[in-house]
Order: C-alpha cells, then sequence, then structure tokens
C-alpha cells in the first residue's frame, strides 16, 4: 500500500463530505431523517449514520409547551 489515494477514493471522499454537509443543513433547516433521504436521494440508513456521527436524534427536537417543564 503507497498511502495515496485513487482517484474513485478522493471523489468519494468528497462527495461524502458534501453528503456530510447537506445532511447536516438539512437538519438544520427542520427535516426529519426520512425527509433528507428523500431530498437527496441516498439511503435512510446513511443519513441516520450522519446523524448518529453529528450526535442528534432522527428529526430535530420540539420544544416543550408546558408550565412545568423546568420547574
Amino acid at each position: 500500500m503507497t498511502g495515496f489515494k485513487s482517484k474513485k477514493e478522493m471523489t468519494m471522499s468528497k462527495l461524502g463530505e458534501q453528503l456530510f454537509y447537506d445532511v447536516e443543513q438539512l437538519y438544520i433547516e427542520g427535516l426529519s431523517a426520512k425527509q433528507i433521504a428523500s431530498e437527496l436521494g441516498c439511503p435512510l440508513d446513511l443519513v441516520l449514520e450522519q446523524l448518529a456521527e453529528i450526535g442528534v436524534a432522527d428529526s430535530p427536537q420540539e420544544e416543550v409547551y408546558s408550565p412545568y417543564y423546568g420547574a
């Protein structure tokens, strides 16, 4: 092994970085994992892996509107 990446590996790496960015941005915009997968045309499992890597839930957590929450 030479330590150099092939052209295909470099392309896949750049695609992975772009996909990671896209998943993160769509999550921030409020889309669920299923919506993100549909929007990007990629497998749901891949989106769930990316979200887990970021350390967030499947879909953005809703705020709890309760007079007892946090009391």
